[in-house]
């Protein structure tokens, strides 16, 4: 993993973004690269989001910046560490984000909160696997 200089790890409240945020700290260990929490608000998946109040979008962004918090908290003091808050579509956001910060890795839970726990690869993790530019690390 030498040369790695950003580190992207997207996360959500799940226990398996927390291992991947261990991952991350492990491959990170001199401090040498800058890591990136992105949490995605996946408003998207509200079927009145065209009505969302500013008021709603206000409290969704709270609710993702106590989570991107409580990430930051996790990891050694002395680590170079971004946070970063997004709406949109999970899978696309995090290309998106991988592409705006050139990331040299990305390192993400085999799935999170989706609907469908049970499957093995979620599809934000599939999607990221096949579209991203640079390498992956899944975390089961």
């Amino acid at each position: 993993m030498d040369n790695v200089k950003r580190i992207l790890v997207p996360i959500d409240s799940s226990e398996i973004a927390e291992r991947a945020m261990q991952q991350a700290i492990k491959i990170n260990r001199f401090n040498e690269a800058e890591v990136h929490i992105l949490y995605v608000a996946d408003i998207n998946k509200l079927a009145i989001n065209a009505y969302l109040s500013g008021n709603v979008l206000i409290e969704i962004e709270k609710a993702g910046q106590r989570i991107l918090n409580a990430a930051k908290e996790l990891f050694p003091e002395g680590m170079k560490i971004v946070c970063a808050y997004r709406t949109g579509d999970p899978a696309e956001a995090i290309r998106d984000y991988e592409k705006e910060i050139s990331a040299d890795l990305i390192v993400m839970g085999s799935r999170g909160l989706g609907l469908v726990r049970g499957v093995l690869l979620g599809s934000v993790s599939k999607y990221v696997l096949e579209h991203a530019k640079c390498p992956v690390l899944i975390v089961k």
